[in-house]
């Protein structure tokens, strides 16, 4: 009696665990308000299929990532399939090649290539759902996340999203929004991309938060082939509101962010480490905050777009009149053995909009410990808070010095590739690695 009375007592302790799991802290920034699947009771699918038809279901769902997800060969290979060279592939089988995306490849010499199928367009996540990490266990391998088409309030914690076909150019990307609303990116990693980490689309992505997010672009097949990952981060929604902050953006070569149209990033306390080309690229219509940042080893923390936006970036000289035009206290930013970050813009400050709330911006000297403490799968606990302002432990954690194409279980996946003519052997030119801008359309999801 007294044995069967324990083993209900300890039932009820799991199942009070299990309901108990799930977003850690609250949405902030312009996300504020944003709820996921609420108060459902939390539960982890058994495979792929399950976890594929609760994120796409009109359920409510606190959907728990407790383990590695591998869609990997789960709609088959696309073999000996039309694939092409672009200009910026001067190194072989240590660039990207390119996936016939439309007429992206246009006169571009043609090779055959053999790809991931699952990886080139992403899940279709439906409202209302909270997609949650367990330690540092939650990880989706070969596919990413698309939210679209109306699709709103979706929680993304603590997991991680790789291997979506790394060695080609439209490849895959791993978070798309692409006309939808109330979206918190929170604790994600992203590494071994073949095309964009996070792209939001031509249609409004509405109010968005990323915060304490990793992504991580080293590759061992980099369209600038210097084993950096050049598309990084893609904000061309319309009427977005993006909150960029407490992020790790390391090991890249460009688009850190590329921002264009009518959208507000404010991007804060973020640490961009060994970019070999660009950070930020403003274009027409967009209005950018960026204050509070650390860029270390950035070539170019702020590239010159043809068409501008408006940017202000807050340096010591001008933070005071940033405090005056927003009523509270800027930070400037600090560049480490990086280029220059020079735009303001003062219409920026004077139409930014309401509704981001929840934050304060620590000052630029504290940014790299709390980042590389806090940014990632694995570092989220149930009492902390969501604000990014939390401060850094006495030392920071080592960090996992996994090759390029290394994985977090086992070997590497292995890609096999032919080509066909010849390689190209002049250097990239600038606007074709690709253009600034992007090619609109194509047949494997979003021309982004």
């Amino acid at each position: 009696m007294v044995l069967h009375q324990s083993l209900l007592a300890a039932v009820a302790l799991l199942g009070a665990t299990v309901r108990a799991a799930g977003v850690s802290g609250t949405a902030f920034g312009f996300a504020t308000g944003t709820t996921g699947g609420g108060d459902a009771t939390a539960a982890s699918p058994s495979d792929i299929s399950e976890l594929t038809s609760w994120l796409t279901d009109s359920t409510p769902r606190v959907i728990l990532i407790d383990k590695e997800f591998n869609y990997l060969g789960s709609q088959g290979e696309c073999t000996d399939c039309k694939c092409c060279i672009p200009s910026s592939n001067t190194c072989g089988s240590s660039g990207q090649n390119a996936i016939d995306n439309s007429d992206w490849c246009s006169d571009y010499p043609t090779t055959t290539c053999t790809y991931d199928k699952a990886g080139i367009e992403g899940i279709n996540v439906a409202s209302n759902k909270s997609i949650v990490g367990v330690g540092s266990e939650g990880v989706i391998r070969g596919k990413g996340l698309r939210m679209e088409n109306g699709a709103s309030n979706i929680i993304i914690q603590n997991i991680h999203i790789t291997e979506l076909n790394p060695q080609y150019i439209w490849g895959g990307d791993a978070i798309t929004l692409d006309g939808t609303d109330n979206i918190w990116i929170d604790h994600v990693k992203i590494s071994l991309i073949g095309r964009q980490m996070f792209v939001a689309g031509y249609k409004a992505s509405g109010s968005v938060t990323i915060s304490n997010s990793e992504f991580d672009g080293q590759t061992s097949w980099s369209a600038t082939c210097d084993g950096h990952h050049y598309w990084t981060v893609l904000g061309y929604g319309k009427n977005d509101k993006v909150t960029f902050t407490g992020n790790y953006i390391h090991h890249t070569s460009g688009r850190s962010p590329k921002l264009e149209f009518n959208s507000y990033w404010h991007a804060y306390n973020n640490y961009w480490y060994n970019n070999t080309g660009h950070a930020f690229d403003v274009g027409k219509g967009t209005n950018a905050l960026i204050e509070g940042n650390v860029f270390s080893g950035v070539d170019t923390p702020f590239l010159a777009d043809s068409t501008p936006g408006e940017t202000f970036a807050v340096t010591s000289s001008d933070k005071s009149t940033c405090d005056s035009k927003l009523g509270r206290t800027c930070v400037a930013n600090t560049l480490i053995s990086s280029g220059s970050l020079t735009a303001n813009d003062e219409s920026v400050l004077s139409n930014w909009p309401s509704g981001e709330t929840g934050i304060t911006v620590m000052s630029a000297s504290k940014v790299k410990s709390s980042v590389l403490a806090n940014a990632g799968i694995g570092k989220v606990s149930s009492g902390s808070s969501s604000k990014r302002q939390i401060q850094p432990p006495p030392s920071v954690p080592a960090f996992s010095q996994a090759g390029p194409g290394a994985t977090s279980r086992g070997a590497p996946h292995k890609w096999t590739w032919k080509t066909v003519g010849v390689r190209p052997t002049e250097s990239p030119q600038p606007g074709q690695i690709p253009p600034q801008g992007s090619p609109q359309g194509g047949s494997f999801g979003f021309g982004f």
